[in-house]
């Protein structure tokens, strides 16, 4: 009981370092290179890591999610190996076309190509986070995530402090993701599981590809979602209120990221309950991380009140004068997208994947109609309203998808028992 209990919280703790050091990963290299690169600088680089994130999407292709919880062994780890290997090349591929499709200058592409680099490896860690998930070893995931991300941000950092580089500053932080996954995730997952090579049968490959497809789709049009208000001021904005944008969208970024420290070591919890149909606790896991949605929104929106702008303005040295309102109004678009994702994650569990395509083509919809003419009325002010319609628009939808989905298996199951 003791050991069962010692590794719980070993789970807990390394999956709540994790989550944190990856919600402020992205956060200290905006800060770093606002800080010692300046303004402009800093909005070239958020619209390229805007466009990496995108392209992150195609490389895990929601993959992790289905592998940690293949509760019924459907498909070997060589194939789920042999699947990321695959989307990972086709990231590779489509990331040269895309960032070419912006028509930006030199140093923006290399900027935009250099991060895409960064992206594709956390993308191929996914493999082993998810195997490590699925063996209930998710402190060995963590422990990984942890100290590969500190290790690349010290990277990152390191150059730009010396030479002011961003491009090989993303070089070298990928460089140290590369060491760290051949020096710990592969032979770490050895001692646990016996590992073979990648098999690329075309049967199974096809069959993991179709059941993620809708995932895929999803995670896709959500990261895309995410950037449509950074498309429009790239489209009518400067890159000075790029960067501003972006620094206030980093509070609301956290609430999500935070949200899944909670949500991933119930992943597998949920996929059991709804398998042996346990419809009370699958819901009382939901409506908890519902709560603690609401709850970690509130803590957010009350500390924007208190220093929010004050702080972002120190910690960035950009001139946020007058941002309250915009700040306040991403924050609460936050707290939509976190439980939107709860939602996300509940219907992945039940195997109705293929709604929340629903969602979020509704939610771009919206997004991609209001955008470009908020933004060019009322800038910064336009692109934060823009995310928090969309992101109510999401919610909303993915709920009565996860409701009717829900009822519908259910019903089946009854009359097939009957």
């Amino acid at each position: 009981m003791r050991r069962n209990e010692a590794s719980s919280k070993r789970i807990f703790v390394w999956n709540a370092l994790g989550s944190a050091v990856y919600a402020l990963s992205s956060f200290l290299m905006l800060l770093f290179v606002a800080r010692w690169c300046g303004e402009l600088e800093a909005g070239v680089f958020s619209i390229g890591y805007a466009i990496a994130q995108l392209m992150l999407t195609i490389g895990v292709f929601e993959a992790t999610v289905y592998f940690a919880t293949d509760a019924g062994n459907r498909f070997s780890h060589e194939q789920y190996l042999a699947f990321k290997i695959v989307t990972c090349a086709a990231m590779i591929v489509i990331s040269i076309f895309y960032v070419l499709s912006f028509g930006f200058d030199y140093h923006k592409a290399a900027v935009a190509y250099a991060l895409c680099a960064f992206r594709l490896i956390e993308a191929f860690s996914q493999f082993w986070y998810a195997a490590f998930q699925k063996h209930e070893r998710l402190d060995v995931g963590g422990f990984s995530s942890v100290w590969r991300m500190v290790l690349a941000m010290v990277a990152f950092a390191g150059v730009l402090l010396f030479n002011g580089d961003v491009v090989l500053a993303c070089v070298m932080a990928t460089v140290v993701e590369v060491i760290w996954v051949l020096a710990y995730d592969i032979p770490r997952l050895r001692a646990i599981v016996n590992v073979g090579f990648p098999d690329f049968s075309l049967r199974p490959l096809g069959q993991i590809f179709l059941a993620c497809l809708p995932l895929f789709i999803a995670s896709f049009l959500a990261a895309y979602l995410n950037n449509v208000p950074k498309y429009a001021i790239e489209s009518v904005g400067t890159d000075a209120m790029q960067a501003v944008f972006n620094v206030l969208f980093m509070p609301a970024f956290i609430i999500n990221l935070f949200l899944i420290f909670f949500m991933r070591p119930t992943l597998t919890t949920l996929a059991q309950h709804w398998l042996k149909k346990e419809v009370g606790p699958f819901m009382s896991i939901l409506v908890r991380l519902g709560l603690i949605t609401i709850g970690l929104t509130l803590v957010v929106i009350l500390l924007c009140i208190i220093a929010g702008i004050p702080v972002l303005q120190w910690l960035y040295a950009i001139d946020l004068d007058g941002m309250l309102p915009a700040l306040l109004i991403l924050m609460l678009g936050g707290g939509f997208l976190s439980a939107s994702n709860i939602m996300y994650n509940a219907l992945v569990v039940i195997r109705a994947q293929q709604m929340v395509i629903i969602g979020y083509a509704v939610a771009i919809v919206v997004a991609s109609l209001i955008a470009t003419p908020i933004v060019g009325q009322q800038g910064v002010m336009g692109a934060c309203i823009t995310y928090c319609i969309a992101s109510l628009a999401l919610l909303a939808t993915l709920a009565v998808t996860f409701i009717i989905s829900a009822k519908l298996q259910l019903s089946e199951n009854e009359r097939l028992s009957a």
